[in-house]
């Protein structure tokens, strides 16, 4: 059973003993609490009532509840007696009233789910099952009810699992003793002298040194056997020896005999001689004899593997830009290295007693995690933290970090002083509040982001021969891979790294075209596979070689394999991990990136998708936020990052990772000759930028095996390929051509995912230099925002809408309809006339008060500190235009604020409690029109 952090365990039960109800889709209330938890009783109930719901972990038919931890030992209600009765009869009631009159709330405000829900939880109350313990009633069962045939004993069907603290026991401090070895005066010791033993431990075979006599000596012994001698005090052990006389035999030199001996025969007496005779020589003739034979084989390992360890071993000309223009490439070693990337980088010796040893190397996961499931399940103990000041150091933040939580249950346990990012440890009781009060406590010196160490796991469902073979190859012909090799197969100037669980280098299909490959938890290149071979079958299906008259070739088979292994020994991945991976392959040369990986989103396709918006929306923003500092590096190495979409059926986008605009998430669509269906595992929506086929994809595993494997793991190692395909021909195309040209020449899918890849026109149009102008237009409706500038910095346009809720590059699309579909000059260069749009459809706007700001967001040109803009506002029937200069230092302006409609009109059924919060709203936002407008003139006088 799963660890509950911060609950402890009340009871356990077997489902066969109860009917349970059943929520959406068929699926018991259990499978929805851990959602519910989050969005419906930490947001309506008061927090003293809050875990009145036991916490339920199902695995099959067994389940235990989980209370929050106790002090005291629990009761169960029904056998209460005397005050603890009346006390907690009245602790009870309070409790379920409190719950009923959140429930009567939820159905009058129309949250007929979330009312729903509660509802359902406490239908059934049960004194049998109700604990009490420190002033709280805790549900131990609830959502079901005990079927009316069950005949055994109530204490056998809820078996209590209360875990009292063990009373602390007094160890004693051990007494430690010495024992020594005497050598003697006619040998010496090779091996440990000298051990610490403790009272009543015994010595054994291998902590006794090795004696070695001197000429004309022999070893005796010991004076006293020390091999199992018992330890009751400080002990020596002196060597003993017998001396005894060789007789050296005459030297006989007879030279007429020696010279009849061959040439050949002489030198082998002779070296026979060096390598067997007497004295230090022997020894250290065979120790280089020794070390040349390591050198001899790992020669020979590395040619017959296709190894190239050096660093720098993917680079090509066309990285010679950004290697000298990137100011984070260093020479100290380490991933950011691309000629040293296999040594790590120490800490600074100011810092070693608050920061590991050394700089980007992961830390272990023990044995026994605290992982706290859900979607996506999250180590309890470790959280992340990114910093977004350019001009500081991530050490001097650990060393504040120190300052602030100067406990040793508080460590910083990883860093990266180049993306500026650090991992804690600590107590996973705190996390939440800990979360929570970082970057407050930090500001305003340091601006921090803090998210969890989340768990991946490859995106597959299990399930030149085989090139005849219509049921193995029928995605190859889905997508016109042969037509598309008429032009070409690939170049080797062309780097592929395939970021996964780990991978077998000795597959005939790979092991000649791997170069440097790197285990991101051994700082390493060395590899292997896990029991489940996903990196095999991923790196397979993009870059198997062809004519060698095995299985299946790759989609670009003559491009060149950089393996990159993300999972320990225990196959787990982590968002450090992965993002660790990632970033090697950006600065050692790979071309282009693909990540078969997510995070884990299981059960949420029973919710409906205005739901799963909400978590796009609002949920993992600090973990977007990291993703999409990545996606800025990928565009100035121009590398193009290919992720899964996932196979939990759900929109695309819950996982931060699929969310930036310039990473290639991939669907997967359905095996079927007579239309173009989504794989009904796929994940969907707008965040689906293209699609292939992820049914039945024949692909490498294991040393010399094949395998059919399905899942969008398999969809996006077929766009991988193709992408190297594209670039073997024109290999300074960028991500954001490379998306519009396959989306162009695509097919369109039936399912709201993105069109499946024609690579036959894809290969033609780049063959051909032909441009496709994939420039987004503006959109309109009720309300448009366009923001039009002219030159390359970055500029951010954000709108608060009536609901309070902010459109911007952060936040595209929100419950009211508004989204921000045009966002430029992102990355640099961008466009000279770069324009930013937010708009409503029509007849989606809500009434009300719209508060529109602009945002100096960075100066990618250094020697432009002053912007003119031109801001055009539509709404109502209006336009109006606002043109102005924003400067570096200005970082945000409040343009404008408009009314759309009558607010109190729209808001009738609550008309005096809105009219009243409108009042208010407008007061505060004449107030801060004033403040803006006296900075202006503080500004101006300056």
């Amino acid at each position: 059973m799963a660890i509950v952090i911060g609950k402890k365990q009340l009871l356990s039960t077997d489902l066969k003993y109860f009917k349970a109800l059943q929520g959406i889709g068929g699926k018991t209330l259990f499978d929805r609490f851990k959602l519910a938890e989050s969005n419906i009783i930490n947001k309506n109930i008061d927090t003293k009532y809050q875990h009145f719901l036991a916490y339920p972990v199902v695995d099959g038919d067994a389940i235990v509840f989980h209370g929050i931890k106790y002090n005291e030992t629990p009761q169960i209600f029904q056998e209460l007696q005397g005050e603890d009765l009346s006390r907690y009869t009245n602790i009870k009631n309070e409790t379920i009233s409190h719950y009923n009159g959140v429930i009567d709330n939820l159905e009058n405000s129309g949250k007929t789910v979330e009312a729903v829900f509660l509802a359902d939880a406490i239908k059934y109350i049960d004194d049998r099952f109700i604990y009490c313990y420190d002033d709280i009633v805790v549900l131990g069962v609830w959502g079901m009810k005990l079927r009316d045939n069950v005949r055994e004993d109530i204490s056998e069907i809820c078996k209590t699992q209360f875990v009292k603290a063990p009373k602390p026991v007094q160890i004693p401090e051990p007494t430690f003793f010495t024992i020594n070895y005497n050598a003697g005066d006619n040998g010496n010791l090779y091996g440990n002298v000298s051990v610490t033993k403790q009272t009543s431990e015994y010595i054994s075979n291998n902590e006794i040194p090795q004696v070695e006599a001197n000429d004309g000596y022999e070893f005796a012994g010991w004076d006293e056997n020390p091999n199992g001698h018992e330890v009751t005090g400080d002990k020596e052990f002196t060597a003993l020896y017998n001396k005894h006389e060789s007789p050296v035999p005459p030297y006989n030199h007879n030279p007429s005999i020696e010279n009849k001996l061959p040439w050949y025969l002489r030198f082998w007496n002779w070296l026979k001689a060096l390598f067997t005779g007497n004295g230090c020589l022997k020894w250290l003739l065979w120790l280089i004899f020794i070390l040349l034979l390591l050198l001899l084989f790992s020669w020979l390992f590395r040619n017959c593997s296709g190894h190239n360890l050096t660093g720098g071993a993917a680079l090509s000309d066309n990285d010679s830009t950004w290697v000298k223009k990137d100011p984070r490439v260093g020479d100290g070693g380490g991933i950011y290295d691309p000629h040293d990337p296999y040594t790590p980088v120490p800490t600074p010796p100011a810092y070693k007693d608050i920061l590991p040893p050394q700089q980007g190397v992961l830390p272990p996961i023990d044995g026994n995690p605290e992982i706290i499931p859900g979607n996506p399940s999250i180590i309890g103990n470790r959280i992340n933290i990114l910093m977004e000041n350019e001009d500081k150091s991530i050490m001097d933040l650990a060393k504040d970090f120190k300052v602030k939580y100067p406990d040793d249950k508080y460590k910083v346990v990883y860093y990266d002083n180049v993306v500026k990012r650090m991992q804690i440890e600590i107590p996973s009781q705190e996390r939440e509040k800990i979360k929570q009060e970082i970057p407050t406590k930090f500001s305003p010196i340091y601006k921090l982001f803090v998210f969890d160490e989340a768990l991946l796991e490859g995106e597959y469902s299990p399930n030149d021969p085989a090139f005849k073979d219509n049921n193995k190859n029928w995605y190859l012909q889905k997508i016109k891979v042969p037509e598309a090799w008429d032009v070409s197969r690939g170049s080797d100037k062309i780097t592929v790294a395939i970021v996964d669980n780990g991978f077998n280098l000795s597959h005939p299909e790979l092991k000649s075209k791997v170069v440097q490959p790197y285990n991101v938890w051994t700082h390493s290149n060395t590899i292997f596979p896990q029991k489940v071979d996903h990196g095999t079958h991923v790196a397979g299906t993009a870059l198997a070689i062809a004519d060698n008259n095995l299985g299946l070739c790759g989609i670009a088979p003559n491009c060149k394999f950089m393996p990159i292994q993300v999972a320990n020994e225990k196959g787990i991945m982590t968002t450090t991990s992965v993002l660790d991976g990632i970033l090697y392959a950006l600065y050692q040369g790979a071309d282009v990136i693909n990540v078969s990986l997510g995070g884990q989103f299981k059960g949420l396709a029973q919710f409906p998708e205005r739901e799963q918006i909400d978590l796009i929306q609002n949920h993992f923003k600090e973990e977007e936020r990291l993703w999409l500092e990545i996606m800025r590096i990928a565009a100035k190495h121009n590398a193009t990052i290919v992720v899964a979409a996932g196979n939990d059926n759900i929109l695309a986008g819950i996982d931060a990772l699929q969310r930036p605009d310039q990473f290639i998430t991939v669907s997967a669509i359905d095996r079927n000759n007579s239309s173009l269906n989504k794989a009904n595992f796929s994940n969907y929506g707008p965040y689906s930028k293209i699609s292939a086929p992820g049914v039945g994809i024949y692909s490498t595993v294991g040393a010399n095996s094949y395998q059919i494997m399905d899942g969008t793991s398999m969809a996006a190692p077929i766009v991988s390929g193709a992408v190297a395909l594209m670039k073997s021909i024109k290999p300074n195309l960028s991500t954001k051509e490379i998306i519009c040209i396959l989306q162009n020449t695509g097919l369109p899918v039936n399912d709201k995912i993105g069109k499946l890849i024609q690579l036959d026109k894809a290969m033609q149009i780049v063959k051909a230099g032909q441009t496709i102008d994939c420039s987004k237009k503006p959109s309109s409706g009720d309300v448009q925002i366009t923001l039009n500038w002219n030159n390359y910095n970055d500029l951010d346009l954000y709108c608060i809408d009536p609901t309070d809720e902010r459109v911007w590059c952060d936040n595209k699309v929100v419950s009211s309809g508004g989204q921000l579909d045009v966002d430029m000059n992102v990355n640099y260069p961008g466009s000279i006339t770069p324009i930013e749009n937010i708009f409503w459809p029509k007849g989606k706007a809500p009434n009300g008060i719209y508060k529109i700001y602009l945002i100096n967001y960075k100066n990618h040109e250094p020697y432009i500190y002053s912007t003119p803009y031109t801001i055009n506002v539509k709404y109502g029937g209006k336009n109006q235009v606002y043109k102005g200069i924003i400067k570096k230092e200005d970082k945000s302006l409040h343009i404008c604020s408009f009314t759309l409609g009558s607010p109190t009109t729209q808001n009738a059924p609550n008309s005096e409690q809105t009219n009243s919060l409108l009042q208010q709203r407008k007061k505060f936002q004449q107030e801060l029109d004033r403040i803006d407008r006296e900075l202006k003139e503080i500004r101006n006088r300056k």
